[in-house]
């Protein structure tokens, strides 16, 4: 029977392969070509990550690239947590600031829908603030309102603990601080999460649903995105990965309440896989489409992508270029996360990065929203698009040379400079050191500045900036501390030579006092 079967299977395969040799034999060889070409692409991608990762010490990495309507990789790098697990496409990260266009997309779906007018001023969401007659909803989209990024940082420290109406009472936080003025804002282009936080409630208050609500039934559920979510808690029930912190150049796991804080969640506190953000992708670059979804219209997907003054921001996209290849952008960056997107027009390409740790050290000097899955991105691109890498800048291990190197140099100064003054203080008083004066009395009292001002700072939020710094480099601001404690102790010691040198000039004084009679 099988004989027989292979004798019929020939009597039809062989005049198909007589007449159509030439054409099938091109299409095979073609398809083979490109299914090569494309799996030695891939082959460099992953090299070049893996020296990435070794160079900039990542801990676990996740890569997304689509072009068209279409996936081409998805793949994890290197471990999600301390156990080893494995990063995979389908783990969640925290994305920062990319959710910014999430917010955009929930509040251009309500204005196509005829609820938000985009030019008409907030004041009807905030009727108690006259100043909010003075700002639009593009403007918030655009952040143009006038908000400074500054002026955020005491609201996310005060709302890490929020979690009942956390969106609500923190815009209503910034509403007091930035609409009660009844006066005209400039409308230059000044980045502030309170712009997307207060967008967020807008959300809230068209849709009558909650933000969170909101976004998964009409964002995340449309374009298949299984693995986003709008908390840490049900991240963490699908597998987040772990977020660590640079300790003095070694990775460890950051469980601090930082790593979520509810009131932001508009403006950068989503959660999302390379998987789930390859449909997002596709969406963006497809005019909001995503298999048989579509989010928004192509028109809204061309507005929220197109800055109103080049080189400003868009509505949660900035235009950028890589090797002179114009691209639109979002950087993304919160408490042990960061992570890049990329989408080229032109090419309709698109690349996501995610890693699992982050400190202020990952940032370019003087261009914080440049980070290291900036450049990682931005090197894939170049491989995609059979273009040289450009250098990504010193290692993680030469930044931390040079970093831990004058930590060790000033701690060893300053020990030294300690161990000194305490001799002088314990030993035998000589002429030149038993003078009292206003530089000696000025000495000391500088040595206990900087402790002063250190308590003033880490017990109150005066300077908001510190708390940040603090969580975002927490090695160098510990070192920072603990020598301000060095001073003060060598101030001490500088007390107790001033309280012997009064003494041995009292009683000197005494002495010549008692010669004379």
């Amino acid at each position: 029977m099988r004989k027989i079967a292979l004798i019929i299977c020939g009597l039809f395969i062989f005049p198909l392969l007589v007449i159509f040799p030439l054409s099938s034999s091109a299409q095979s060889d073609g398809s083979m070509q490109a299914e090569r070409s494309e799996a030695s692409v891939f082959t460099k991608v992953d090299a070049y990550i893996a020296r990435e990762m070794k160079r900039q010490r990542l801990p676990g990495l996740a890569l997304g690239i689509v072009q068209g309507d279409r996936i081409l990789y998805l793949k994890g790098y290197g471990h999600a947590d301390s156990s080893g697990r494995p990063v995979t496409p389908e783990t969640p990260f925290g994305i920062g600031s990319i959710g910014k266009s999430v917010t955009a997309i929930a509040v251009l779906q309500l204005a196509e829908a005829g609820k938000i007018d985009l030019d008409a001023p907030i004041q009807r969401y905030f009727p108690k603030y006259n100043g909010a007659k003075f700002i639009t909803v593009r403007q918030l989209l655009n952040q143009t309102s006038g908000f400074t990024q500054i002026s955020t940082f005491s609201n996310t420290l005060s709302s890490i603990n929020e979690n009942q109406d956390a969106i609500e009472k923190n815009t209503m936080s910034y509403a007091e601080k930035f609409l009660k003025k009844e006066k005209k804002t400039v409308s230059s282009y000044r980045y502030s999460n309170a712009n997307y936080v207060l967008l967020g409630y807008i959300v809230q208050q068209v849709s009558g649903e909650s933000y969170g609500e909101y976004v998964k039934e009409h964002i995340f559920s449309p374009l298949s995105m299984h693995n986003s979510f709008v908390t840490i808690d049900e991240a963490a029930e699908h597998g987040l990965a772990a977020p660590y912190r640079r300790i003095f150049g070694f990775n460890v796991a950051y469980q601090g309440p930082y790593v979520y804080i509810p009131g932001d969640v508009p403006a950068g506190y989503l959660y999302s896989s390379v998987e789930d953000m390859s449909h997002y992708l596709i969406a963006q670059i497809n005019g909001g489409r995503y298999d048989d979804h579509s989010v928004l219209s192509s028109e809204g997907v061309r507005l929220m992508q197109s800055e109103p003054v080049p080189g400003t921001y868009a509505m949660g996209w900035m235009s950028d270029n890589i090797n002179g290849l114009p691209v639109i952008s979002s950087p993304g960056g919160s408490a042990g996360f960061q992570a890049q997107t990329f989408i080229i027009p032109e090419k309709q390409l698109g690349v996501i990065v995610f890693a699992n740790v982050l400190d202020a050290i990952d940032a370019a000097f003087l261009k914080t929203h440049i980070i290291t899955t900036t450049h990682i991105a931005s090197g894939v691109i170049n491989i995609l698009n059979g273009q040289p890498i450009k250098g990504s800048g010193p290692s993680m291990s030469q930044k931390y040379l040079l970093i831990d190197g004058l930590i060790l140099l000033l701690s060893v100064w300053l020990l030294y400079m300690t161990v000194r003054t305490a001799k002088r203080c314990l030993g035998p008083l000589s002429p030149e050191n038993s003078s009292l004066s206003i530089k000696v009395i000025t000495k000391i009292v500088l040595e206990f500045t900087g402790l002063i001002i250190i308590l003033t700072l880490s017990m109150t939020q005066i300077v908001p900036v510190w708390h940040i710094a603090t969580i975002f480099q927490p090695d160098v601001m510990f070192w920072l501390k603990m020598m301000a404690v060095l001073m003060a102790l060598k101030g001490c010691m500088g007390i107790i030579r001033l309280v012997r040198t009064m003494r041995a000039l009292r009683s000197d004084s005494q002495m010549k006092g008692n010669f004379r009679s």
